[in-house]
């Protein structure tokens, strides 16, 4: 599927989800750099690019912000051998990345964006990257234990079949005529995750809502 095309099944499908670009900085630096991260995970042979071992972590933490570190790791590199050749400033790095998501998913304001190559890259790169994001992310949820056997919400599971339908998208065909299609795509996936990290881990404000009063 292109993706023009799936922005307008998007927006057919999810009427109450509110696509927005915003002009905001997200707080992306705390994740560190991509192109390093990149690299590092490629001269570790590790099978997953960045922005998939991002969605990775972002899964794994929406589930439970206590996720293990370790398992992280273990998800993300297949073999004992390529865990050991870590050195300390790769270790350093992804734990940076890891703890950089969870501080932001733990924020009061959701400032939460996704690890993606830079914005000058060309937007098929871009849309790889987001369909691995969401790869990632998917599994990373799965990982956790927590499956279709969940009673999810109505929307929340729009949203995860979404996801599903965006791992898969068609980025060889995308164009530089594309990015605004992209940034609203961006932007629901961002959103997305926040409504399912609210229904995965509602906070106290949240389940104080759902209470039933008292008379």
């Amino acid at each position: 599927m292109l993706l023009t095309q799936y922005i307008l099944v998007l927006r057919s499908q999810n009427d109450s989800i509110a696509i927005l670009i915003c002009s905001v900085e997200y707080e992306v630096k705390r994740l560190g750099d991509y192109d390093e991260i990149q690299s590092m995970l490629e001269e570790s042979e590790a099978n997953m690019s960045a922005s998939e071992t991002h969605g990775l972590a972002a899964g794994m933490l929406c589930v439970r912000f206590d996720a293990d570190f370790n398992r992280w790791l273990t998800a993300v590199f297949d073999t004992d051998d390529q865990l050991n050749a870590l050195d300390d400033d790769d270790k350093q790095m992804l734990m940076a990345l890891f703890q950089g998501t969870l501080e932001l998913l733990e924020a009061d304001e959701f400032i939460f964006d996704l690890l993606l190559p830079d914005d000058d890259e060309r937007i098929g790169v871009q849309a790889s990257a987001l369909s691995e994001w969401c790869q990632g992310f998917l599994y990373g949820v799965a990982y956790m234990g927590v499956g279709d056997d969940k009673d999810w919400q109505e929307e929340s599971r729009g949203i995860l079949r979404d996801l599903m339908e965006i791992s898969r998208l068609d980025a060889d065909n995308t164009d530089d005529s594309d990015e605004q299609a992209f940034m609203e795509l961006h932007e629901y996936v961002r959103v997305g995750v926040h409504m399912l990290l609210q229904e995965l881990q509602p906070s106290d404000e949240d389940s104080d809502d759902d209470s039933p009063t008292v008379h």
